[in-house]
C-alpha cells in the first residue's frame, strides 16, 4: 500500500532532457509540488554529475523516487491463462514465458500483473529483463545517489496516466522522444501491451539536415517552425515519421478491440502537423495529449507542459494511492532496502531527540514507581511483624509475618469448629446444659434426639401432652439466649405408650451472649 503523507519523485532521464516530477501523497489525494526540467548536453559519461546537481539545485525529495528502464530493454508479454488464482499464476507465469525468451529463467527478472480475463480465466502481461540490464540501471542511479524504490518499464508505466488525465475507453498512447518512441496500448484503462522502437524527432532532424545539406541544428529549427509539411515533409524526414506509424499500426493489429484513439504527447508531439500526418497514416485519428476537465487534477499540471512531462507523471503516480499499475522489477536480489541510517538525517533528528527524551522519561517513571511500591511493601511486612510480635511474644519472629498469621487464624477456625464454639464463646453442649437447667421442674418433657446441622441444633423432645409443647415454647421465648427457638412441625402422638413428641430448633446465629 502506497503510504500517506509522502513525497514522490518520478524521474525521467530521456535522452535530450530530465524531467522530474515531485507528487505529495496526501489523505485527500495527490498534489504537485515541483515540476521541473533539465536539458541533458553532455554525454552518457556526464549523467551522474548532471542528475546530482539537477537534484541538488531544486531539493528534490530522493527518499521515494521511481525510475525505468528503457523500453528497448525490456520484453513485454500478454499470457492466457485457465484460472485467475494469483498463487497460481505466480508459478505458471515464469515456466510460461520461459519457452518465448532465449535466455535461461535465472538470467531474467519476470513480474507481471493481472489485467483481465472472462469468468474463471485469467490474462497477464508481463514483463522480462535482464538481471544485468537491472544491476547495470541500478549502477548509473546509484552513482548519482539516487536508489529508486520502484523499477518499472517505460512503455507500461504509461498506464499510469488515465488515473490523471482524460482518457476513456480503449486507446493507443505514443510518447514521441528524442530518441525512441515508447507505445503503451490501453485497453479499459489497462495497461496490456508496450512497445519501443528507437526512432524519434532526432532522427526526423537527422533526414532534414541530410534531405535540405544543412547542418542539425538549422534542420532542427527548420523542423520545430514548419513541422511536419514543411521542413519534415523531405523524402527522408516522411520515411522516418513512416517508420513510427507502421509500429503504431502493428501494436493497434495486436489489439483484441477496436481502438477508436491515438493520444500523443513527448517533445516531438510538438511537431506541428504531427496528429494529422499520423492520423492519416495510421487511420484512427491522433490527438496531442490536452488537461483534464477537472480543475482539481488540471492545477496538478498548471507547473509545466503536459506534453513534456507526461512520463514523469506516469511514474510518479506509479507510487501513489492514484497508480493503475503495480510492477516493479527490483525483485529479489534487487530488492529495495530500506537504509536505517535515514531516520537520523536532518528531518528526523529533532523527531529522535524528542522520543530520546520520551524514552528516558518513561524509564525515570517505572524507576520511580517501581522503587515507591518496594517501600510501600518493606513498610507493610515491619508493620506486619511488630503485629505478629504483639499477638505471639513468646514465639520467634519468622521469615513470613503475613503467611505465619494466616496460618494461626486458619488453625484457630478450625479448632473453634472441633470445639462447637459459637456467639458469646458458648459451645452447643453449653447451650444444651443451659436450655435443661431453664426449663421448669414441673414440666415433663425429655431431650431424646439432639442434631447439630451448621449453626442449627435440633432437639427432639417427648412431652406429655399437647400442652407441654406450648408450654416449653412459651417458657424458651422469655428466657434469652432462646428466644429464637421454634417448635418445628407437628405435635405428633406415640403410636405406644402415653405422650406426644415435637421438634424444637434453635438458630445459633440469633444468640448475642447469656443472660
Amino acid at each position: 500500500m502506497p503510504m500517506m503523507m509522502k513525497k514522490v519523485l518520478g524521474l525521467d532521464v530521456g535522452a535530450h532532457s530530465i524531467k522530474a516530477v515531485v507528487l505529495r501523497q496526501t489523505l485527500r489525494g495527490i498534489e504537485a509540488e515541483q515540476l521541473r526540467l533539465q536539458p541533458r548536453g553532455g554525454d552518457d559519461a556526464e549523467l551522474a554529475d548532471l542528475l546530482r546537481r539537477f537534484l541538488k539545485l531544486h531539493q528534490l525529495p530522493a527518499e521515494h523516487v521511481v525510475c525505468a528502464i528503457a523500453g528497448e530493454r525490456i520484453s513485454t508479454r500478454r499470457l492466457d491463462f485457465p484460472f485467475r488464482d494469483r498463487k497460481k499464476l505466480a508459478t505458471a507465469v515464469p515456466f510460461e514465458v520461459e519457452g518465448e525468451i532465449p535466455f535461461a529463467l535465472e538470467d531474467v527478472i519476470v513480474d507481471w500483473e493481472l489485467v483481465g480475463g472472462e469468468g474463471k480465466q485469467g490474462r497477464v502481461v508481463a514483463s522480462i529483463t535482464q538481471r544485468r540490464e537491472i544491476s547495470s540501471c541500478l549502477d548509473s542511479l546509484r552513482e548519482a545517489a539516487i536508489d529508486p524504490r520502484v523499477l518499472v518499464g517505460e512503455g507500461l508505466v504509461l498506464g499510469n496516466l488515465p488515473a490523471l488525465f482524460d482518457l476513456p475507453g480503449d486507446r493507443l498512447l505514443v510518447d514521441l522522444g528524442h530518441r525512441k518512441t515508447s507505445l503503451c496500448l490501453l485497453q479499459d484503462g489497462r495497461a496490456v501491451g508496450a512497445r519501443s522502437i528507437s526512432v524519434g524527432g532526432e532522427a526526423i532532424t537527422h533526414a532534414i539536415a541530410e534531405d535540405r545539406g544543412c547542418s542539425l541544428d538549422e534542420a532542427e529549427r527548420a523542423k520545430c517552425e514548419e513541422g511536419i509539411a514543411g521542413a519534415a515533409s523531405t523524402p527522408r524526414a516522411v520515411a522516418v515519421v513512416d517508420r513510427i506509424a507502421r509500429e503504431m499500426v502493428r501494436t493497434l493489429e495486436s489489439s483484441e478491440t477496436a481502438v477508436a484513439a491515438i493520444t500523443l504527447f513527448g517533445g516531438t508531439a510538438k511537431l506541428p502537423g504531427i496528429d494529422d500526418f499520423l492520423s492519416e497514416r495510421v487511420g484512427v485519428a491522433a490527438r496531442c495529449l490536452a488537461p483534464p476537465e477537472d480543475p482539481e487534477r488540471a492545477a496538478i499540471l498548471s507547473g509545466g507542459d503536459p506534453l513534456l512531462f507526461a512520463p514523469a507523471f506516469a511514474l510518479a503516480l506509479r507510487a501513489t494511492a492514484e497508480s493503475r499499475t503495480r510492477m516493479n522489477l527490483r525483485r529479489e536480489e534487487f530488492a529495495y532496502r530500506t537504509d536505517l541510517r535515514q531516520f537520523f538525517g536532518k528531518d528526523l533528528r529533532t523527531t529522535a531527540v524528542l522520543a530520546g527524551v520520551a524514552a528516558l522519561l518513561g524509564c525515570a517513571t517505572f524507576t520511580t514507581s517501581v522503587s515507591l511500591e518496594s517501600r510501600r511493601a518493606k513498610r507493610a511486612e515491619t508493620e506486619t511483624a511488630r503485629l505478629y510480635s504483639e499477638a505471639f511474644p513468646d514465639q520467634p519472629q519468622p521469615a513470613n509475618p503475613v503467611t505465619a498469621m494466616s496460618q494461626v487464624l486458619r488453625e484457630s477456625r478450625e479448632r473453634a469448629d472441633f470445639l462447637g464454639v459459637y456467639g458469646s464463646n458458648l459451645s452447643a453442649l453449653d447451650l444444651l446444659a443451659e436450655l435443661s437447667r431453664r426449663v421448669p421442674s414441673d414440666l415433663r418433657v425429655r431431650f431424646d434426639e439432639i442434631s447439630i446441622d451448621g449453626r442449627i441444633i435440633k432437639i427432639k423432645v417427648l412431652g406429655e401432652s399437647y400442652e407441654a409443647a406450648d408450654r416449653l415454647k412459651t417458657v424458651l421465648a422469655q428466657s434469652p439466649p432462646f428466644t429464637s427457638a421454634k417448635v418445628a412441625g407437628e405435635v405428633k402422638s406415640q403410636r405406644r405408650g402415653k405422650g406426644k413428641t415435637f421438634n424444637l430448633t434453635i438458630s445459633l446465629d440469633d444468640l448475642g451472649g447469656t443472660s
